[in-house]
């Protein structure tokens, strides 16, 4: 069976919005500049600063990250980002059939508050995307970014996207845009397209504090290590409890939901607590008919880290049919070179049911593919 990464990342060229951008709108779109001061990549976006330390974090796999990346230029960082030549070398090298790719700037898509913006940097970023994947389809897989600031932008979008384009799915923070929460009645027309199209919506954190969630609500970064390995799973954990409990899958039965970038150990707990509390609090939301594990069971996909110890133990209650793994290439955290080794270390740990499901069934299963040649 085909190892498939259900979530793998490009380097979108450092010039994309400001060369692609229609004239009067290129001066507001994302801008990547290098602060000699700081020896720092910043991230601009509408004349505003969005990221000022960390840009260069989405490509240094394999390289260590001191010191916020500093002196590192974004141009510089890992050729299989930018390139899907060396992309595809690289996925050889690992034993990955077929990577399924998000972006790095472009999870900033949903940071812009003028809808106009923000619908014409996802059309910039999925159109250089869709070429990408152009050099082998078969194994390079897009999920579009949309325009949630304007819903039927959004629509529009992710039916261009998967229509004409070709993508696979769309991906959508798990934070307020413009705010909004997943579960408020002005995106129903979006969740609604979904499914009518068959796309899977990937829910895909940032880590970065440009949207409210754990970044700007909580006083996690006091201790600086706190904050990415909080902030992933507490915004994922908040997005998709909003999308369960808001009603949103009671709604679209048939909306499938990956919860991605958070690690899947915590789930079985969420299973348990989400479950109890909405028999208590039955009263407050009548419209709920499952439990919220079964919402999850019927219509959701998480992914582990391919070193995760615990889900050997956790997947009898997840399910071996909702598990896919994510390699996270070329983002700091990633393994690499090796993640493929240290999947089949994990993957060993497994009933046999389940060591293929995890390999690539459930991916292939969640993003609609077929066998690769």
């Amino acid at each position: 069976m085909a190892t498939i990464d259900a979530d793998g990342h490009v380097l979108e060229p450092e010039d994309l919005w400001e060369r692609e951008l229609p004239g009067s709108l290129r001066d507001r779109g994302f801008r990547i500049r290098w602060n000699p001061a700081t020896e720092q990549e910043e991230v601009f976006l509408d004349g505003e600063l969005i990221l000022p330390v960390g840009l260069v974090g989405v490509g240094l796999a394999g390289h260590p990250f001191t010191d916020v990346g500093k002196g590192v230029r974004y141009r510089d960082l890992i050729p299989g980002g930018f390139d899907p030549g060396k992309r595809l070398a690289d996925m050889d090298r690992e034993r990955i059939d077929v990577a399924v790719l998000y972006p790095s700037v472009g999870l900033f898509l949903e940071t812009a508050r003028d809808p106009v913006l923000a619908e014409a940097c996802c059309r910039v970023y999925n159109d250089w995307l869709a070429d990408f994947c152009r050099r082998d389809p078969g194994r390079l897989v897009g999920v579009a970014g949309i325009p949630m600031q304007d819903v039927h932008a959004a629509v529009r979008e992710l039916r261009r996207a998967v229509g004409e384009l070709g993508m696979r799915g769309a991906f959508v923070r798990p934070n307020p845009c413009n705010g909004r929460s997943l579960h408020d009645p002005y995106f129903e027309p979006f969740w609604a397209a979904a499914e009518e199209i068959g796309a899977p919506i990937g829910l895909h954190p940032s880590g970065a504090p440009d949207l409210p969630g754990a970044l700007t609500g909580l006083p996690i970064m006091d201790v600086p290590i706190v904050g990415h390995p909080a902030s992933f799973f507490i915004d994922d954990f908040v997005g998709f409890s909003q999308l369960v409990c808001g009603g949103v899958l009671e709604r679209h039965p048939r909306l499938v939901v990956a919860i991605l970038e958070a690690g899947g150990g915590w789930l079985p707990h969420w299973f348990d607590r989400f479950d109890h509390f909405a028999e208590v609090y039955a009263w407050t939301n009548p419209g709920l008919k499952l439990k919220p594990s079964e919402y999850f069971a019927r219509q959701c996909y998480v992914s582990f880290d391919p070193d995760e110890r615990s889900l050997p133990y956790t997947l009898p209650l997840i399910g071996e049919d909702r598990i896919v793994w994510a390699s996270d290439y070329p983002h700091l955290d990633a393994t690499y070179p090796g993640v493929v080794d240290e999947l089949d270390e994990h993957l060993a740990k497994l009933p046999a049911s389940a060591q293929e499901k995890v390999r690539g069934e459930n991916a292939a299963r969640l993003y609609g593919l077929g066998a690769p040649a």
